[in-house]
Formats: structure tokens, sequence, C-alpha cells
């Protein structure tokens, strides 16, 4: 199970050829799909493969886009959902959003696709701008070439839950969180949908938007490591997290691309943190 960029005219060599050799997943918004696409490609929301939240949270975070949970793929009926967009375990799946202005939406579509068991996932660099850029075909109908069999074969490698956060700040394996919210998110300087705002103790901030060279594409690997903090290359139990766990895939994607680590993702983040009142959080602002 692993992931890699994708350039542009490596994309289109796929579409050139007679049998596509595997599936193209859309993660922008619905109505960005459907004003055009590149051709064969299906469209997938993360909003749509959440848990809700408990209750007596505001109900703004009963709203997609407010609560980052993943549901659990059996109770949500992963594997038929997926078959039926085209997707199999077996063969590989090209994830693409636009760059920095999707706020990390193909790295959350490409990180859930990985969790859940796909062999072989990439991520588009530059997204959809750099498709048109190179010239690539586009079109308003959705497609696929494949019968789906997506079987659901969860990679625990690459998530970490509230629970066994919890039960480290008692053990000897301490976690190391990277932050990967803007600065005025991680002092405090926050929504007020939040339960509250800060960030997790300990955490160091790598804002999601440095990962980015401009607008579309990511740091190549050199930039990427001016900014990789080094005591994640030597700590076994650090992972990213940031409001609902989107820019926090895109990061830790990225790190495997460049490191061949795997790092999980707290895809709960600091939502679920907040609203529990023992838990600590630290303000800045």
């Amino acid at each position: 199970m692993t992931v890699s960029l994708m350039e542009a005219p490596e994309l289109n060599t796929w579409l050139e050829r007679v049998f596509l050799p595997g599936s193209i997943v859309d993660a922008r918004t619905r109505a960005e799909f459907d004003a055009g696409h590149i051709p064969f490609a299906v469209h997938v929301d993360w909003e749509e493969w959440n848990d809700r939240p408990p209750r007596g949270v505001k109900l703004e975070l009963w709203e997609p886009g407010y609560w980052g949970a993943l549901k659990n793929p059996w109770n949500g009926n992963f594997s038929e959902r997926l078959s039926q967009l085209g997707l199999r375990n077996d063969k590989p799946i090209v994830v693409y959003a636009d760059g920095l202005k999707s706020k990390g939406r193909e790295g959350r579509i490409a990180w859930m696709l990985l969790y859940l068991g796909a062999s072989r996932v990439y991520i588009l660099n530059g997204g959809w701008s750099a498709w048109l850029q190179a010239g690539g075909d586009t079109e308003r109908i959705e497609t696929c070439r494949f019968d789906g069999n997506f079987q659901i074969v969860p990679d625990s490698r690459r998530r970490v839950d509230m629970k066994k956060l919890i039960n480290s700040c008692g053990s000897s394996e301490k976690f190391h969180a990277i932050d990967t919210r803007t600065a005025d998110e991680f002092v405090g300087k926050s929504y007020e949908y939040q339960a509250r705002t800060g960030h997790l103790p300990g955490a160091l901030r790598v804002g999601y938007e440095e990962l980015f060279d401009g607008d579309q594409r990511f740091v190549d690997s050199s930039k990427f490591f001016e900014i990789f903090p080094p005591h994640v290359a030597n700590s076994q139990s650090a992972f990213t997290y940031c409001e609902v766990g989107v820019r926090a895939s895109t990061y830790a994607l990225l790190v495997e691309v460049y490191t061949g680590r795997v790092l999980p993702v707290y895809d709960a983040s600091i939502m679920e943190w907040g609203i529990y009142r023992d838990l600590p959080i630290l303000k800045l602002a």
C-alpha cells in the first residue's frame, strides 16, 4: 500500500491506452466536477464518508464538513459504495483536486483509500490546473471503465484515534503532534463553531500552505526537507492533525512520498479533541 505523485503528462498516457490501467478520482466539490473534469474520473466528496458527532455538540457540527472522523467502514457500507464507483484494491487509483485552494481534499481521499486497503494511490501533482495547463482533455459526463471490487482491509498504521492518544499520556510511548493548520488557528484565533480553540500540548506547527510551491504544485523533496521537523524523522509515534483531518492527511502522505514513512493521521482532529473539557488544549491568543 503506497502513495506517489503523478505528473499530468503521465496521466495523459493512461487515457491514451485501450485499457485504462486504473481509476481516476476527482476530489473537488461536486459543482467543480460538474463544470468539467478529467475524462473517466468519478467524483468522491470527502464529507460523505464521515461519522456523526456525539450528541450535545453545536448543531453546526452536524453539517457535512464540520466533523472529520471517518465512519466505521462496515457500518458505512464502504465496500459496496467504493465498488459502485468502479474502484478496486488491486488497481492503481489517481486522485486529484486543485492544489492549495482545495485545502487538502485530494489528500484526504487518497489517505482514506489507502487506509481502507487500496494497494497503490497516486496524487496528481498540480491537480486540475496542471491538467489544463498540460492541454489535457476534459468532459462533463461521469463514466468509468471498471467493474469495481473494493474489499475493506484497514491499514492501522495510517490512523490514530483519541483513545490511543489519551492512553499514551500515561505510558512511555509519547506521541509527537504535528499541527498542519494556519498560525492563527494554532494560537487560538480560530472559529466560533469550535468547542475550544488552540492546539494540542507539545504540538509543532507545519502549515499546510508550506507544502505548495505557489498555488498548485507540491514543493520538491529538497524544499520539503527544509520544513520537515527533525524530531519527526526519529520519532516512531508522530502523527498529524488539523481541524477535521483534511490538511493533515495531505501532509502525512507527502511525508510518505518523500521519506517512505507512513505517518498516521488523527482524522477527528481538534474538532473532536476540543469538545472534551478534561483534555488539555493550549491557547496563546
